[in-house]
């Protein structure tokens, strides 16, 4: 039950980066509600990356790295379910 709810949350997580480097293509009012929300909860992940990452002009890369540390962490925790 445990699993099936951290697995959710990474699911959901990697939604929520997806729709914040979408809304960041449309620039939305950061004051509406909604994208306070989804900034709220995608920076603290893509900050530590961002600033980590060399700059590469207009280009972010820090979201899709996100992406994939939260894709290889759910393929780990369903290898360790499958192995043991």
């Amino acid at each position: 039950m445990l699993v099936q709810i951290v697995d959710w949350g990474i699911e959901i997580l990697m939604l929520l980066i997806l729709v914040s480097s979408v809304m960041s293509w449309v620039r939305p009012d950061p004051r509406n509600p909604f994208v306070k929300l989804i900034n709220g909860i995608v920076e603290p992940i893509i900050l530590p990356i961002r600033s980590i990452l060399p700059t590469m002009g207009p280009l972010d890369l820090s979201p899709m790295v996100a992406m994939f540390l939260l894709y290889f962490l759910q393929r780990m925790l369903h290898n360790a379910l499958a192995g043991g």
